[in-house]
Formats: C-alpha cells, sequence, structure tokens
C-alpha cells in the first residue's frame, strides 16, 4: 500500500481497495523465509475481513504487517488459533479471494 495512495484510501473504489489488499498480502507471502505467528495472523485476518468485505479493516492487517515483531510481545500460539495455517494455505486463501467478487456490502458476522 503506497503512502501517496494511503491518503485517497476512502476514495478509491472497493474493487480498487480489494485489489491493493491483494497485491499486499502477495508481496508478503512471496518473501523469503519463514513467516512470524504475527504475521500469519495479520495476513489471515487480512485475507478473512477482505473476504467480508471490511477493507478498512483488511488495510489495518496489512499496515500492521510493517510495525516490529517487538511491538507485539510474547502471545502464545494457541491464543492466536493458528495452527494448521502454513504459507501454503494463505496462498490458497489469496488464490481464491482473486477469484471472489468484490463483497460490496461488509458482512460483521
Amino acid at each position: 500500500m503506497n503512502q501517496e495512495r494511503g491518503s485517497h484510501w476512502w476514495s478509491l473504489s472497493k474493487a480498487e481497495q480489494k485489489q491493493q489488499i491483494e497485491q499486499a498480502v502477495d508481496w508478503y507471502l512471496s518473501q523469503d523465509g519463514d513467516l512470524s505467528d504475527i504475521q500469519v495472523t495479520l495476513l489471515r485476518d487480512a485475507i478473512g475481513h477482505t473476504f467480508r468485505g471490511l477493507f478498512g479493516m483488511a488495510r489495518q492487517d496489512v499496515f500492521n504487517l510493517g510495525r516490529p515483531e517487538s511491538d507485539w510481545g510474547p502471545i502464545p500460539r494457541h491464543v492466536l488459533m493458528i495452527d494448521g495455517i502454513s504459507t501454503d494455505t494463505l496462498r490458497r486463501a489469496l488464490a481464491l479471494l482473486r477469484e471472489t467478487p468484490v463483497q460490496e456490502r461488509p458482512v460483521f458476522t
């Protein structure tokens, strides 16, 4: 998400917002190395929020991916509920998200 357009985020169409989130998630998934538990959690949440049309929340998830790990402190893995979520799982979810039409009306449940 580039800073220049960040101030105009809400002026983008929902399709453009969705596309930017997908691109950001794809960028994180294409990086070398293993994802941390916090990164897995935030990527999972960004994908899920985007599926439900909660683009502002998804954008915040992506923004938080740029925060240092030390900001989070230790969080037990079972609290994050990410057991069984791998990079491949996130890639498959992203591929499905890309095939899914934009959720125009947010779903909060």
